[in-house]
């Protein structure tokens, strides 16, 4: 019944790389929990790779930069 709000940028630094955030809000009960990325995306012919961390302030009292992760997109 309560929907997850998404919120995205991405700011082109070169024609192979930039800066991307990937935004949550989520249902909790009568609010929203908020979970937050932010890296940077390499960019190949047929590949794109991301290199960020996820963070919310739970995660931030642990890990101050957030959880690292890495993502990769192919175009088949």
């Amino acid at each position: 019944s309560s929907p997850v709000i998404t919120f995205s940028g991405m700011h082109r630094m070169s024609r192979k790389t930039a800066l991307v955030s990937e935004n949550w809000l989520v249902p909790n009960g009568n609010t929203y929990a908020g979970i937050y990325s932010y890296g940077i995306r390499f960019f190949g012919e047929k590949i794109a790779v991301d290199l960020a961390f996820l963070n919310n302030p739970d995660i931030s009292t642990a890990l101050l930069i957030g959880i690292p992760y890495v993502d990769f997109v192919v175009k088949f």
